[in-house]
């Protein structure tokens, strides 16, 4: 992944003629979208090797965290605790800079962030879940932009159940991390986020997974992406 990170720097120095092809996933918490983009890899490389061809996909999440560390000279958890706190304005950047003495500022973190995203899409055949990649990536001609959603009270029994805790603990979970993401997707939007972002929006309580990579894949096909 280093190493196409830093070919990508190289990359993008030069007029691109052609990027992606990139899927983004976007999902309310409680919706499992890792597992979904690790199935989806699988098959989509199942089918490039059935092809005959070179292209392998893989997908990221967290990774593009770590690499905005490094490209920031930051630890890890640094540009974590940015991406989920609320946003704290001039105010927090003295705050955080008075604490770290390399602390570049949330601005320029999540800036950071954002164009990690965009060099792996640029580069294609990438899935990238999470961190705004809908809003960064969404002018790339060859790119699919999937939602994943499930009805509030059924997430929150899920998530209950996966981590063992209450009811109310599940919902104020699921209602703090629903928000900040809203928040570094509308960071780099620029503004307000709605449905009509996506190109497609799954319902994960009432569709197998099977059936949602399936559909994905027509979809890929369809637009040429594979």
């Amino acid at each position: 992944m280093k190493q196409r990170f830093d070919s990508d720097k190289v990359v993008s120095k030069k007029k691109q003629i052609k990027t992606g092809p990139v899927v983004t996933i976007s999902r309310e918490y409680g919706c499992p979208a890792k597992r979904l983009a690790g199935m989806l890899s699988s098959a989509l490389n199942k089918i490039e090797l059935d092809n005959y061809t070179k292209h392998r996909w893989q997908w990221i999440g967290k990774e593009i965290l770590d690499e905005s560390a490094k490209e920031l000279n930051l630890k890890s958890n640094m540009v974590r605790e940015v991406v989920n706190k609320e946003d704290s304005g001039v105010v927090g950047d003295i705050v955080m800079s008075l604490s770290h003495k390399y602390y570049p500022g949330d601005h320029k973190i999540k800036k950071t962030i954002g164009e990690v995203i965009r060099s792996f899409a640029e580069q294609g055949h990438v899935i990238i879940v999470g961190r705004g990649g809908v809003s960064i990536t969404r002018d790339i001609a060859d790119s699919l932009h999937i939602k994943i959603q499930a009805p509030l009270e059924w997430r929150i029994n899920d998530v209950s159940k996966m981590h063992m805790i209450s009811l109310t603990e599940a919902r104020k979970k699921i209602q703090a991390i629903d928000t900040q993401r809203k928040m570094i997707r509308e960071f780099f939007e620029g503004g307000k986020i709605d449905n009509s972002t996506y190109d497609v929006i799954f319902n994960y309580m009432t569709l197998d997974e099977e059936d949602i990579i399936a559909t994905i894949i027509r979809l890929m096909q369809s637009k040429d992406l594979i």
